[in-house]
């Protein structure tokens, strides 16, 4: 006889379990219902923050590791021979 199959979610002891939310759009009838307007008000003179920099550590890395790579290349070769 086959086992039950496990869980798929582990609920740990203090954790509220959520109803599942709709994945679906609002019906017409359900529309009006909603809260409509700005979401942050009270907040006039906010400004977003500027962007982070892009994060070129990576890029940079790649590099070395392919200019270091083709220098033991060349390296190994004249030695070889």
């Amino acid at each position: 006889m086959p086992q039950p199959a496990a869980p798929t979610q582990v609920v740990h002891p203090g954790q509220v379990q959520l109803p599942p939310r709709p994945q679906f759009a609002p019906t017409p009838q359900q529309a009006p219902r909603l809260p409509q307007g700005a979401l942050a008000s009270g907040f006039p003179d906010y400004r977003s923050p500027a962007p982070s920099p892009v994060n070129r550590t990576g890029l940079y890395v790649g590099i070395l590791v392919c200019l270091l790579t083709l220098v033991f290349a060349v390296v190994g070769f004249a030695v070889v021979a």
